[in-house]
């Protein structure tokens, strides 16, 4: 080679670049889930046209058992990133809890309008509030955190950087997450519906240390797995999807395979069978729960039945400015 660069150079270099690690996670991936690598998206900042890692798709509904009206399928944003140096993060001391998060994909309607037999009134929910996947222990399973940096070189010492992270982790799986979503609006004549349970996930492979602070100082630790919450803002006409609190997941490569088949999966199987148990309620927005007036905000869903929607709300759609 010319230029007086060696074979040597050139291993170095792909070696940092993020690469072997994208190709490593896309193989461990393809025998649970269909892999596309350097799936494109619309940048939220630039407006260019970015990519990201890895998309991976994995079907939550059976065809031989027929087509419900609302088809769950599971998606993964996934970048990659390898460093020698750690990333830091700061822990929250409590739990940090968003609608956002996943990011439901695919449907018709925002949420479902319900009716009750004890009063007049309708009760809104959100899709993981109908279902009272809310409370899953999966959203409890991981430290969270709003605040992480790299440690990167400055001359002999060790400081960290606050821009790295959010501009090479935090941001494109952000980006991408919006734009999934945009993506997979349907069609306002659509019957049928894909509900697309859409998670962002970092794959590192770096050490990841937990920093708890505290009023003598901190303690900290090597973790595995952390929840990052972000804030982002957003030109849109509907004002109730101009600001979102997203939350990503960042996990160690050694890691991952637990955080799938453990922790991940368990939680979309059992989201997605309440999907598909309720696809009709789901697919129209409204349905009926007996003694919502009482009680509307816990155990809703045993409650939840079709077939009975008032004559007042047949052939409306309550959520007919928010599609």
């Amino acid at each position: 080679m010319n230029s007086g660069i060696s074979e040597s150079d050139i291993e170095y270099a792909v070696s940092k670049s993020g690469y072997p690690l994208q190709t490593v996670i896309s193989d461990k991936l393809r025998n649970q889930f269909m892999i596309k690598e350097e799936w494109s998206f619309l940048d939220l900042k630039t407006k260019e046209i970015r990519a990201i890692d890895i998309l991976a798709e994995l079907l939550l509904w059976d065809f031989e058992k027929g087509q419900p009206r609302v088809r769950p399928q599971l998606n993964l944003l996934i970048e990659c990133k390898q460093s020698e140096l750690p990333y830091v993060f700061f822990l929250s001391n409590q739990q940090t809890k968003t609608q956002d998060y996943p990011v439901i994909g695919g449907l018709f309607n925002k949420g479902v309008t319900l009716s009750t037999d004890d009063t007049g009134s309708t009760f809104s929910y959100s899709l993981k509030q109908l279902l009272d996947i809310d409370k899953h222990e999966f959203f409890s399973a991981a430290p969270t955190c709003v605040t992480f940096s790299k440690c990167v070189r400055k001359g002999k010492n060790i400081v960290l950087s606050g821009t790295d992270g959010y501009q090479n982790i935090v941001l494109p799986i952000i980006s991408s997450l919006h734009d999934y979503k945009e993506t997979e609006k349907p069609k306002e004549t659509a019957l049928y519906f894909d509900a697309h349970i859409t998670f962002g996930i970092g794959v590192l492979d770096a050490p990841m240390i937990g920093i708890t602070v505290n009023e003598n100082g901190h303690d900290q630790e090597l973790i595995p797995w952390v929840r990052v919450f972000r804030h982002e803002s957003f030109e849109n006409e509907d004002s109730s999807e101009r600001k979102k609190l997203y939350a990503i997941d960042l996990i160690h490569k050694d890691f991952l395979d637990t955080f799938i088949n453990q922790h991940l999966l368990p939680f979309a199987e059992d989201f997605s069978e309440k999907i598909k148990k309720h696809h009709i309620v789901i697919a129209t927005g409204k349905g009926f729960a007996k003694g919502l007036d009482e009680n509307s905000w816990e155990n809703v869903e045993p409650r939840l039945e079709k077939g009975k929607i008032p004559k007042f709300l047949i052939g409306k759609n309550p959520f007919k400015n928010n599609k």
